[in-house]
């Protein structure tokens, strides 16, 4: 079961430090301009471009050391399709819609771009399903409004040692079965999904375990002593290979959204359909 609604959910049809020092602090209300969040760093930065440009959204950004730009193309369809007569009123009408439908990139670390979500300072976002699942925890607030752009695969996945206790251990069923872990002496896990890891452990039956975490590779943990299991991230065949275990979660680009930008902003959900189209043409 996913951890967050999809777009299915959302009525389609109804109407930091260097994030704040370049992107203005009004919140999701008050801005007319529709924020979308991009991985400024990170395993599919530079996927993300090319796959927007692909989808004839590509980013506009005039100096590589900016945080701040925009994807100029996608208010060409609002042109196109918002008809007005020659009145003043109707041509600041139409000139307002035009403004609204510009939408602003902002580079931003993935784990970052998921925590603007929820505090409203991004509308749109694109970033890993296993970082919005971890750094999300569920809060339904973050709507998955496309959960498979096609690129950025990779998978969290559990690795059992193949020697020692856990020789002729081959599943995960076979290493919760396993007598020796006791409250004073649990399963140690070493692995960088501080609420994923729990969360799948317990749901699984894995009562008696701790945790440890740390950053970059984890394959000498066991080795030293430190840990018995690991669960990492795996984009490649050549983590863990020497490890056996099953796979957390399938993970590759999504696109979220804020619940409530969807819903309190009818140029966000007009910004998101116009997205959504080109992304499905591609």
């Amino acid at each position: 079961m996913s951890l967050f609604p999809t777009a299915r959910s959302v009525p389609m049809s109804s109407s930091s430090s260097r994030f704040q020092i370049t992107c203005s602090a009004a919140s999701w209300s008050e801005r007319n301009e529709i924020r979308l969040g991009l991985p400024g760093k990170g395993r599919i930065d530079g996927d993300t471009r090319n796959f927007l440009n692909n989808c004839e959204l590509p980013v506009k950004q005039d100096n590589p050391r900016q945080y701040v730009a925009q994807i100029p193309q996608v208010h060409i369809s609002f042109i196109q399709t918002h008809s007005f007569d020659r009145s003043l009123s109707s041509i600041n009408n139409f000139l307002m819609q035009l403004l609204v439908a510009v939408i602003e990139v902002c580079f931003q670390r993935p784990t970052d771009i998921v925590r603007r979500l929820l505090s409203g300072d991004l509308d749109l976002g694109i970033v890993g399903l296993d970082t919005v699942c971890e750094f999300g925890q569920g809060n339904e607030d973050l709507i998955i409004v496309h959960d498979a752009l096609g690129y950025g695969e990779c998978r969290s996945s559990l690795a059992i040692p193949n020697c020692g206790i856990f020789e002729n251990i081959n599943s995960l069923d076979e290493l919760a079965q396993m007598p020796q872990w006791t409250k004073e002496k649990p399963l140690r896990f070493i692995t960088g999904f501080t609420y994923l890891g729990p969360k799948f452990m317990k749901e699984n039956g894995l009562n008696h375990v701790s945790f440890s975490t740390a950053d970059g590779a984890l394959e000498a943990a066991p080795a030293m002593g430190i840990a018995d299991v690991i669960l990492d991230l795996v984009s490649t065949g050549r983590t863990l290979k020497e490890n056996k275990g099953g796979i957390v979660l399938r993970s590759q680009a999504v696109l979220v959204a804020s619940k409530r930008s969807l819903l309190g902003r009818k140029n966000s959900l007009d910004a998101t359909r116009e997205i959504l189209e080109r992304l499905d043409a591609n």
